[in-house]
């Protein structure tokens, strides 16, 4: 049952920002609580908030969050009298005819048109206004008219959540919730309503730029069926896989080198397929919609995905599968940031992105840049479809970034394909009308779209890595580029990119040149800084290990100096306490590992606040209500915490709070029995609770 919403004639604008994307899948044009701690923003006047210190916590914050009633995109197609949400139809005069259609409230909706000049869309089409009028009212919609006359509706606001790619807001904006990402250097921010949402979004956008701010959008993957697909006469089930010549090569590569790991950042994978029968899958493969390890996919896209890499790669090639989608096929931008982030995270040696964020201003888009960057450093390929939309691929991202592969898709008559997008940043073209591949419970199934092409270059992308392991992106873009078939003009051109590579002759060949491998000190992976903690001999680094590092760096940020060199420690080690530090300064860390000579990049930083533990500490108890608790004063401290219970083990203590320098506790209300109480200081620091050891348990003798 549809909610009518808006009686009054919308306010419609004419604008066009970041948010009226919608992030689709390209095979048919549109694809527990946390444990959190407070977390320093950075500065001295940073809000507070909660930190999420990997990708698996911020995996919970989404799958906590998630809401069953979102969706992608509405296409209203008033001219053909037809609804189309996120691939299922319906005749827009039934819908429009709900009883419920009309209730008198004021309506949300921003109408956004391509061309300038155009009339007003509410005063030219009142069958789109009357659709609007069904829709739920407690949601903000965008419209968009397309340059077929046909209108998009979306709700980039309904997950209520905004990433803002900095730490150190001064405002939370309102927001309900605050969290710190501190890997990815962004802050998290959850509201109450929508329209709080919005407002906060247009407000930050204003401080610190549209580039900075993104909505936390849904998308939905909606596959389709190829009634043309058809096997292929050779030894692979793709027609692709044997026309890109990876039929007979992998034939020839199997048990000839090491493996690599292609991550697949998709729907999940069936693994029960047989095409899957002598491929690993890792363990550390992830669930990031549900926060689990259960990557079973219960929708089928990524499913295909993966069995077209393996149909084309010998079993070497092992699958690091991350499922961003639900059953229904949603994610969302923050889903996916995280799930890159974790693939870069296990040095992968490829990514496969069957998966688009489509709309005309897509080349301002920055989301994803940071997360691309780092796997162009480390010589990691990510290949991205363009697109099934028929238009420039510059409106596709992350296709339309230089530091990507973007692929579009021909069919078996090596003709472009009509649905593919294309322009001057298609990088190659491979397979993807017809393409057989793996389904759900063992069997096959033909599926078309630029989602299809992508994993045809990402299997060529894993034979490169596996002969030369430090091959660098520009090297693997020159490798693929000297083996293709130009299908199109001469030369590089807008439908073909490069053209098609065939890998026929790899191994005869050999790397063509072996100079392109990955800059010294790019493939040093970057340590995780899992805690900053003040104990009672100083302030404790904890570290995750980088694989054969020889030695790690720790770098130290006193107060808001500069950040310097404190430290060099063995790569065996993975923590280190900081002795020189004064009481109640708080100190900032950041930690590098060095392999083979070469430096990795620094990690986030960490910061803590160095306070003594409570010293003299001392109780009397007046009655057998009241006892006094009595410690020796700390410089430099915002307050004191007590507890006390009645087991030595502080079960179910209650906590008692102490602003200022006060040393003295009366604690009042106790039974007739013995107690045992702890102290210790606390200091807020840029907006954040820091607080020391609690001091060695003290007995409150019963009277």
């Amino acid at each position: 049952m549809r909610k009518k919403v808006n009686d009054r004639p919308a306010q419609w604008r004419k604008c066009l920002t970041a948010a009226a994307m919608s992030f689709v899948l390209a095979v048919c044009g549109l694809f527990q609580s946390l444990a959190a701690v407070p977390v320093s923003a950075g500065t001295t006047d940073a809000i507070d908030g909660q930190e999420l210190t990997n990708s698996k916590e911020v995996s919970s914050l989404i799958s906590d969050t998630w809401e069953e009633d979102y969706f992608g995109s509405i296409t209203v197609d008033t001219e053909a009298g037809k609804v189309e949400t996120d691939g299922e139809t319906e005749k827009l005069d039934e819908v429009i005819q709900t009883p419920d259609a009309s209730d008198g409230s004021e309506e949300n909706v921003t109408i956004q048109q391509h061309a300038a000049g155009e009339k007003d869309t509410a005063e030219s089409d009142p069958l789109l206004e009357e659709y609007i009028d069904t829709l739920p009212e407690d949601t903000l919609y965008t419209v968009e008219e397309t340059e077929n006359g046909e209108y998009e509706v979306t709700a980039p606001f309904q997950t209520k959540r905004l990433i803002v790619e900095t730490m150190q807001l001064t405002d939370d904006y309102d927001a309900t919730e605050v969290y710190y990402n501190t890997e990815l250097n962004e802050t998290i921010l959850e509201f109450a309503t929508e329209e709080d949402t919005k407002e906060a979004f247009d407000t930050i956008c204003q401080k610190y730029g549209e580039e900075s701010c993104y909505p936390d959008e849904i998308y939905y993957v909606d596959d389709i069926l190829a009634d043309d697909a058809s096997l292929s006469s050779g030894t692979s089930y793709s027609w692709g896989t044997a026309y890109m010549g990876m039929n007979t090569l992998k034939a020839q590569a199997e048990g000839k080198y090491g493996a690599v790991t292609v991550a697949i950042l998709d729907t999940g994978i069936d693994r029960s397929n047989f095409m899957f029968q002598s491929r690993t899958i890792s363990p550390q493969s992830y669930n990031f919609i549900d926060a689990n390890k259960n990557v079973s996919d219960n929708h089928g896209h990524g499913t295909h995905v993966a069995g077209i890499i393996a149909d084309s790669t010998p079993s070497n090639v092992q699958f690091l599968v991350l499922k961003i989608s639900n059953s229904s096929g949603y994610s969302s931008l923050l889903t996916i940031k995280t799930a890159l982030q974790y693939a870069l995270n296990r040095n992968v040696s490829a990514v496969n992105m069957s998966l688009g964020f489509v709309g005309v201003n897509a080349m301002s888009i920055t989301y994803l840049d940071s997360l691309i960057n780092r796997a162009y450093r480390n010589g990691i390929a990510i290949s991205c479809a363009s697109g099934n939309n028929g238009v420039d691929v510059s409106y596709c991202y992350p296709a339309c970034n230089s530091k990507t592969l973007a692929v579009s898709s021909f069919g078996q008559n090596e003709r472009a394909a009509s649905y593919s997008n294309h322009g001057s940043r298609i990088d190659f073209s491979a397979p993807g009308t017809g393409i057989v591949s793996a389904a759900a419970n063992g069997f096959l199934v033909g599926m078309t779209g630029t989602s299809m092409s992508a994993p045809h270059i990402t299997a060529a992308v894993a034979y490169l890595k596996m002969m030369q392991p430090n091959l660098s992106v520009p090297g693997v873009y020159h490798e693929l580029q000297a083996r293709c078939r130009d299908l199109g003009t001469p030369g590089r051109d807008e439908y073909f990119g490069w053209g098609c590579p065939i890998l026929t002759n790899l191994l005869q060949e050999g790397i063509l040149n072996a100079n392109n491998v990955v800059a010294p000190g790019s493939g040093t992976a970057t340590p995780l800084l899992k805690k900053v903690k003040s104990t009672d001999d100083g302030i404790r680094v904890t570290w995750g290990k980088v694989k054969k590092a020889d030695r790690y760096v720790i770098y130290r940020r006193k107060g808001n100096g500069s950040l310097k060199k404190v430290r060099t420690v063995s790569g065996s080690t993975k923590a280190w306490t900081d002795r020189n530090v004064s009481q109640g300064i708080r100190y900032s860390y950041a930690v590098k590992a060095v392999k083979n000579g070469e430096s990795g990049s620094r990690s986030a930083e960490k910061a803590a606040v160095y306070l003594k533990q409570p010293q003299k500490m001392r109780t009397i108890r007046k009655n057998s209500g009241t006892a006094v608790i009595k410690w020796a004063k700390l410089a430099r401290v915002s307050g004191y915490q007590i507890r006390y219970a009645g087991k030595r083990t502080m079960k179910n203590a209650a906590t008692v709070v102490l602003s200022g320098s006060k040393t003295r506790a009366v604690l009042k209300g106790l039974g007739k029995k013995t107690y045992y109480c702890q102290v210790r200081a606390y200091k807020n620091v840029g907006g954040v609770q820091y607080t020391s050891p609690w001091s060695a348990v003290k007995r409150i003798a019963k009277k």
